[in-house]
């Protein structure tokens, strides 16, 4: 099939190459400097928060695409209509819904499933008036991506920096204000094949930053959870998406799994980032890329082998203070537990960088991919934390 990824995002060779080994032709649109040319069939330069660049770049081709998917976050609903225009298959779902942080927990409420949201606000005295005797709260853009301008607060006094802050990156100017919800992080990956049909392909430990940013900072596949939090979590997926109206296509759902059962922080209508959709692969065999572009066209897939028992990721991070040093040096390459499961190491930052208290994404220095056996990753992960334990949200 020629499928186009009208908006890449950051850091999806994985998705081009799962596409392409697929014996696909792939095209790409996005900005000139975000787009792997060596990795892909096809491509121009489009501005991807414009309906208009992106239809233009798309019919462009001297061919007619099957499909197209979005990677990027930002421009998940953009694409859809794009596809719309041009009559091409695309995940299935309501527009705005899966973007907006305000329409999808209004949704939620409505059909009855437990939500953080206390509410939305455009200005500062609203939201304080929804956060009045609630906090710690959560404030956050209602349309942005990733975890950038998400904010726990838990002084009073701290909450108009928080919201101003989370109103600069949202689109529409919205903040929506959330109860802290405290418990185990975990994300969980579903394909939704059709309307009532979705199947639960993983659920992925998080480990985290501590408040008040709660920056993602590595992943674990599969989560080791008890099989009756596995139930609950699976089921609240598949609750979710059915009241969001998700037809077809793949999801990264975020929960915090409370004293009350799971609570939904926010799902994406598309495979996760930060290598995830890597992690799912070695460790269940399920690729969510080719998952999700089966979806789309009314076909199904099934899982290969597994390379691992389990898979992870650490990304690195600094303090404000201390001086970054690569957490893998030559002597630890060279043994045990890095010996036989490290599968990719990459730096952002030199060594001496001081870097920031990490907000977003955007400051991390690098990371450290692991599969193995779980013993062996979690071995790998507790030596590049020089022992101490994560932090889960709990």
């Amino acid at each position: 099939m020629r499928v186009l990824i009208a908006g890449l995002g950051e850091n999806k060779e994985f998705g081009l190459k799962s596409l392409r080994d697929a014996g696909h032709f792939v095209g790409v649109i996005d900005l000139p400097h975000r787009v792997p040319v060596n990795q892909c069939d096809w491509w121009r330069a489009g501005d991807r928060f414009s309906v208009d660049s992106m239809l233009e770049a798309a019919s462009s081709a001297d061919f007619e695409w099957d499909a197209i998917l979005c990677w990027e976050e930002l421009s998940t609903d953009i694409a859809r209509e794009v596809a719309r225009k041009l009559g091409v298959a695309a995940p299935r779902m309501p527009a705005g819904v899966f973007r907006d942080k305000g329409l999808m927990h209004g949704r939620l409420r409505e059909q009855g499933v437990p939500s953080p949201q206390l509410g939305v606000a455009r200005a500062v005295e609203e939201g304080e008036r929804l956060a009045e005797g609630r906090f710690p709260v959560v404030v956050k853009p209602t349309d942005y991506g990733g975890s950038g301008g998400v904010k726990v607060v838990d002084d009073p006094r701290d909450f108009t920096d928080a919201f101003r802050a989370a109103a600069a990156l949202s689109a529409s100017g919205r903040v929506a204000v959330d109860r802290y919800v405290v418990g185990t992080e975990y994300s969980v990956e579903a394909v939704t094949w059709a309307p009532g049909d979705t199947q639960i392909i993983a659920i992925t430990e998080k480990h985290l930053t501590r408040p008040p940013y709660c920056v993602e900072v590595g992943h674990v596949s599969p989560a080791t959870v008890p099989d009756a939090d596995h139930e609950l979590l699976s089921a609240a997926t598949v609750r979710a998406l059915e009241a969001l109206g998700m037809e077809a296509g793949v999801c990264h759902a975020e929960f915090r799994m409370s004293d009350t059962g799971p609570i939904l922080m926010e799902v994406a209508g598309r495979p996760a980032g930060d290598q995830i959709p890597r992690l799912v692969e070695l460790a269940t065999g399920w690729n969510l890329n080719t998952a999700e572009l089966a979806a789309v066209v009314g076909e199904r897939t099934a899982p290969g082998t597994p390379a691992a028992e389990c898979s992870a990721i650490r990304f690195f991070v600094g303090d404000g203070e201390t001086p970054f040093r690569h957490r893998v040096t030559l002597d630890s390459a060279s043994r045990p537990p890095l010996l036989g499961t490290l599968r990719e190491l990459r730096y952002f930052a030199a060594e001496g960088t001081v870097p920031r208290v990490p907000r977003g994404p955007e400051d991390r220095l690098g990371y450290a991919l692991f599969a193995g056996t779980r013993a062996e990753v979690l071995a790998a992960l507790a030596k590049l934390d020089h022992g101490a334990e994560v932090y889960r949200g709990d």
